[in-house]
C-alpha cells in the first residue's frame, strides 16, 4: 500500500493538521510521534520530527525505511510555519517553495529545486485560504539555524522564507529519488518580528537554551508581551498551513506531483 509522508517539526503544527482530519490513529514509526489517516482515498503518514535540519532528515529517513504496510511513502511533504524576510507577506499567508537553499554563515548556498505542486492542489489551497483572508504564493525556502537574516543577504530570491528543516528533508528525498514538496505559513516577519534572535537561544542542534532565554527576558521584560503576540501568530500560521495542506491533499489527482526533486 503506497502512502504520502508528512513531516511537521513541532507538535503545534501536527496537532493543527490532526484537528482537520477524521479517524486518525497513532502508530509506531521509529520512536517518533506518528499518525496514520486517510484523505480522499490516500494513505497519509504523519510524523513530528522536532526542530532542525538533523531531526528533519532523520525523520525523513525513518519514514522512507518503513517496510511494513503501509510501506515507505512515494512522496514527502514538509509543512508548518516560517518567517518572512520581506514585508509583502502577511501573517497566515502560505508559501509553496519551488526551491530551497541552506544558509551557512549568513551566505545562502546553491538552490535545490523541489517538486512543483499540481495546479489543482494550488487552486484548492488558494480558495481555502481566501476564506480566512490569507493568500498563497510561490517562493523559496531558506533553511537556517534560527538566526535572523537580512533581505540584502538573499539576493533576488522569490518570496524568501526562513525555516529550519526543508534543506535536510530535500537532501534525503534527492538521495532516494522521490518527489518532495514543502508548504509553509508565515508566522513572523519584518512587520511582526520574533522578539529575540532564535540563534542566540538555540544551540547548533536546534535545542532551546533555557537559561540563556531566561537571562534575555530578565534583561528585556518587554519580550514577554511580544511573545504573546508571537504565540498568537504561530497559531494562525499553523492553522493556515494545515488548512491549505488538507485542501491540497483532498484533490483526487494529488498523488502524482509533476516532476521530482533534484540533488
Amino acid at each position: 500500500m503506497e502512502s504520502i509522508g508528512l513531516i511537521g517539526a513541532m507538535t503545534q503544527e501536527s496537532a493543527a493538521l490532526l484537528r482537520l482530519v477524521k479517524d486518525w490513529k497513532r502508530i509506531p514509526i521509529g520512536g517518533l510521534p506518528a499518525y496514520i489517516f486517510y484523505l480522499s482515498g490516500q494513505t497519509c503518514l504523519l510524523v513530528t520530527s522536532g526542530m532542525g535540519v538533523r531531526r528533519a532528515a532523520e525523520a525523513a529517513r525513518t519514514l522512507l525505511e518503513r517496510n511494513t504496510p503501509p510501506n515507505a511513502p512515494r512522496l514527502l511533504i514538509s509543512f508548518g510555519i516560517a518567517g518572512a524576510v520581506q514585508a509583502d507577506l502577511d501573517i497566515g499567508d502560505v508559501i509553496l517553495p519551488e526551491a530551497v537553499c541552506k544558509l551557512e554563515q549568513a551566505v545562502p548556498g546553491s538552490l535545490t529545486p523541489l517538486a512543483p505542486w499540481p495546479a489543482a492542489a494550488r487552486e484548492a489551497a488558494t480558495q481555502a485560504l481566501a476564506k480566512r483572508g490569507a493568500h498563497l504564493f510561490i517562493g523559496t525556502a531558506v533553511t537556517t539555524g534560527g538566526s535572523h537574516v537580512m533581505e540584502s543577504q538573499l539576493g533576488e530570491l522569490k518570496h524568501p522564507i526562513l525555516e529550519m528543516e526543508t534543506a535536510g528533508i530535500a537532501q534525503v528525498a534527492a538521495e532516494v529519488g522521490i518527489p518532495f514538496l514543502s508548504l509553509r505559513a508565515i508566522s513572523d516577519g519584518p512587520r511582526a518580528p520574533i522578539p529575540f534572535d532564535l540563534g542566540e537561544v538555540m544551540d547548533e542542534d536546534a535545542n532551546l537554551r533555557t537559561g540563556r532565554l531566561l537571562k534575555m527576558i530578565v534583561r528585556n521584560p518587554w519580550i514577554v508581551l511580544q511573545s504573546r503576540r508571537m504565540m498568537r501568530n504561530n497559531r494562525i500560521a499553523a492553522d493556515n498551513a494545515a488548512i491549505a495542506l488538507v485542501a491540497a491533499l483532498s484533490q483526487a489527482a494529488f498523488g502524482k506531483p509533476q516532476g521530482k526533486s533534484n540533488g
